[in-house]
């Protein structure tokens, strides 16, 4: 079985993908098999919102590198989502990302997500608590669309305080969370 990382922050040594490569690190170690997506290198453009899909069964029109992940998507067991936080919300990444996902949302079936797993890891550099309540809801509003299409939401973990690249790296009880999501996610 097959987890799916994707990775959307653009930043080099980013807290969300190192926290995301922990998680995947456990994930391996209980006998799965992870395919790592870095959407920062990969050529994925906007939803046109056309409807192609609503018209072609799920199919998308743009020919680009989502294609690998909506394909990868068919079979995996669980997908784990990484953003850093930007402006309050997930990155442009992350937005493009689920955006496209609409193309899944109208061939749920052919998808076969109903019931696979999916968890979020957010890094965000602000620590101030009313900060952390807005950013908390605004990733659950997002996972809410997860859920609309069928996928099974395990974690939402946002990871604070982290202002520099690699700031993680010496916060064990932050890896650790990582970790969590790693193994829940492959029970």
């Amino acid at each position: 079985m097959k987890i799916i990382g994707i990775s959307t922050s653009p930043r080099e040594n980013s807290n969300s993908r190192i926290a995301l490569e922990k998680a995947l690190e456990t994930v391996k170690s209980k006998g799965f098999t992870v395919e790592l997506f870095d959407l920062n290198l990969l050529n994925i453009q906007t939803c046109q919102a056309d409807d192609y899909c609503l018209e072609h069964e799920g199919c998308c029109v743009l020919d680009d590198d989502m294609q690998a992940i909506y394909g990868a998507l068919r079979d995996c067991h669980g997908v784990i989502l990484a953003t850093p936080i930007y402006m309050g919300n997930v990155s442009s990444n992350a937005k493009i990302f689920i955006d496209r996902l609409y193309a899944v949302l109208q061939a749920v079936d052919s998808y076969n997500v109903a019931g696979k797993k999916f968890s979020v890891i957010a890094s965000q550099a602000a620590v101030d608590p009313p900060m952390y309540e807005y950013i908390k809801h605004n990733l659950e509003t997002t996972v809410d669309i997860f859920r609309g299409i069928g996928f099974d939401v395990e974690d939402v973990v946002l990871l604070i305080g982290n202002d520099t690249a690699g700031a993680i790296v010496d916060k064990e009880d932050q890896l650790n969370k990582a970790v969590m999501v790693g193994n829940k996610i492959v029970r």
